[in-house]
């Protein structure tokens, strides 16, 4: 639950407590009222036939019943019978002699003040004259000598006080409950944050695991699990790629030393060797320049202000333009390039379109790096209404299985890979592409049966 929702309950709880403790009052009279029962068991006497009273006299009983004051008792006496009553040595049901009746009164007329009605008049008037009947029905009401309206405001006051505690108390511990949460969530994220400060990134951020966490810390929490991925991810990478510029610029770095080196010391020494020497040089020196400029247009595709350039390019012009260029690649490199490009001209898509070029560049470099003389290499162009797609495929050496889901990491070089030159970033820089203009790639492979990588460029928006 979140924190603004467990003090906002909270803070409601508080402020009905007042209304709480004004309907208690009226609650409590209700339910220790004497008349409730009064008037209850008025029901059940009124249903018996035998009692001779017409509706007029229910009626007057029932008012009178009702204007009883609360510290009040009250019996009615009928043909010596008590019929309603809540005194408590008077039950209703008594059979009882007027005389049992008035030695009762005596007895307890120290303890209580008695008072006698005869709500009905002797007379009744019938069509016009009258019937002499006796009074057979009294009221009996009494009270307390002593002050009865104190003790009963004692009475509620002490349920009302009993209740105010333990309300009181529920709401400290709902308070004390929330307050160590919310502290011990805090703690237990800022104690993972120092870890992260400290560079310990190895350890996940143990405050996800709490299970009665307000949703905005756990939110906080798993924020900072992600970044701990993140930067631990980042740390890999950055040993991976000290490792690999070491291990990848050594080789080219040992060869022009040492063919300097040679040179210097007059190893080589005659003309011929020294030209060879001089262009093996100036070879090395072109790889170290590839190299160098592979990591700044690397570089570069993590800032995003290249994607404010984005222009409209029809890309079937685009296609041709790079299967030509292909096609005069295979032919230096003696491959066998085939082309089918089934694009309808004037599909326009928002592309840069150098990004896209070096892309696909690098897609047919591969190809061409990791196949034989002989080998052949296709290009195929298609749409339907949602996307286009474009495959470069190959029959070369293939991608081994287990280097299929590393492809596309940085500095990653797969099994066959591992003798060639180069960081191991073509396929990276190839990813970051496709991805940062929203398309996605895919790619199929087998080992010794080649590659078909294919690219999916969305439609629906154009």
């Amino acid at each position: 639950m979140k924190i603004k929702t467990q003090l906002s309950l909270l803070i409601v709880c508080i402020a009905l407590l007042p209304v709480l403790c004004a309907t208690s009052l009226p609650l409590y009279h209700y339910f220790t009222s004497p008349q409730r029962y009064l008037i209850k068991s008025f029901k059940e006497v009124r249903s018996i036939e035998s009692i001779k009273l017409t509706e007029d006299d229910w009626d007057e009983l029932e008012r009178m019943l009702k204007d009883v004051p609360p510290n009040v008792q009250i019996a009615v006496y009928y043909n010596q019978t008590v019929i309603i009553s809540n005194l408590t040595d008077l039950k209703a049901g008594s059979h009882l002699a007027p005389n049992e009746l008035f030695d009762l009164i005596r007895s307890t007329n120290n303890k209580y003040n008695y008072q006698f009605q005869a709500p009905f008049s002797s007379k009744r008037h019938i069509r016009g004259g009258y019937e002499t009947i006796p009074d057979t029905v009294f009221v009996i009401s009494r009270s307390p000598v002593s002050d009865k309206r104190k003790v009963g405001i004692g009475h509620f006051l002490l349920p009302a006080f009993v209740f105010l505690i333990v309300f009181e108390a529920a709401c400290i511990t709902i308070i004390i409950s929330l307050l160590k949460n919310i502290t011990s969530s805090i703690t237990a994220i800022e104690r993972d944050t120092q870890k992260i400060a400290s560079g310990e990134l190895n350890t996940a951020i143990s405050a996800t695991a709490k299970k009665n966490m307000p949703n905005e810390l756990k939110n906080l929490a798993l924020s900072l699990e992600k970044m701990r991925e993140s930067l631990k991810d980042d740390q890999e990478r950055r040993v991976k790629f000290i490792m690999g510029i070491s291990h990848d610029l050594r080789t080219p770095v040992a060869l022009i030393k040492g063919y300097t080196e040679a040179i210097t010391d007059g190893v080589v020494n005659d003309m011929t060797s020294v030209k060879k020497s001089l262009a093996i040089i100036h070879t090395k020196a072109d790889l170290l320049e590839g190299m160098i400029n592979d990591l700044i247009n690397y570089v570069k595709l993590n800032n995003t202000d290249w994607r404010q350039t984005l222009g409209e390019e029809d890309l079937y012009t685009v296609i041709s333009e790079f299967t030509q260029g292909a096609q005069a690649a295979g032919d230096v490199y003696n491959r066998k390039i085939s082309t089918k490009i089934n694009l309808e001209s004037g599909i326009k898509v928002q592309m840069d379109k150098k990004l896209f070029g070096r892309a696909v560049e690098n897609i047919l470099s591969n190809a061409l790096r990791y196949t034989k003389e002989g080998d052949s290499i296709f290009i195929k162009a298609w749409h339907d209404e949602e996307k286009a797609s474009l495959s470069i495929g190959d029959t070369g050496k293939g991608i081994a299985q287990k280097d299929l889901e590393h492809i596309w990491d940085l500095f990653y070089r797969g099994t066959s890979s591992r003798r060639e030159s180069g960081f191991g970033i073509g396929l990276s820089v190839v990813k970051t592409i496709i991805d940062t203009h929203g398309w996605s790639i895919k790619v199929e492979s087998e080992e010794g049966k080649g590659s078909v990588f294919t690219i999916e460029i969305p439609l629906k928006n154009l």
